[in-house]
Order: C-alpha cells, then sequence, then structure tokens
C-alpha cells in the first residue's frame, strides 16, 4: 500500500501566528496549563445536540 502526502495538506496545517507556542519542558508544561486554567474565556461554551450528525446523536444515546 503506498503512502501519499498532498503538499497543500501539510502548507494547511501549519501553525497560524496568533495561536501561542510554548516550550516542551516542565516549565513550559506549567506555562500552558495555568494560560489554559485562568484566562478568560471570550465565549461561554455551548453546544446543541441538534448540530451533531444522525449517527452521532444515535451513538451518544439521543434517540433510537
Amino acid at each position: 500500500m503506498a503512502q501519499v502526502l498532498d503538499a497543500i495538506t501539510m502548507v494547511d496545517t501549519t501553525p497560524s501566528k496568533d495561536r501561542k507556542t510554548y516550550s516542551v519542558n516542565i516549565k513550559g508544561l506549567l506555562v500552558h496549563l495555568l494560560d489554559i486554567l485562568f484566562t478568560e474565556r471570550h465565549s461561554p461554551r455551548t453546544y446543541n445536540a441538534s448540530d451533531l450528525s444522525g449517527h452521532m446523536q444515535k451513538d451518544i444515546g439521543l434517540y433510537r
């Protein structure tokens, strides 16, 4: 089986400049954890079950 990777996919998945980056060490992980826990969210996270596809609604038991 051949493995193929499209070059456009690689370009699209590059990290954006507006996201924060952290070093991969203990200090960086702690800073990242503190950033997650103590930053204010701009909008409350709300989800609507009707936005899910039919098979996902069935998987989580919303209907049979």
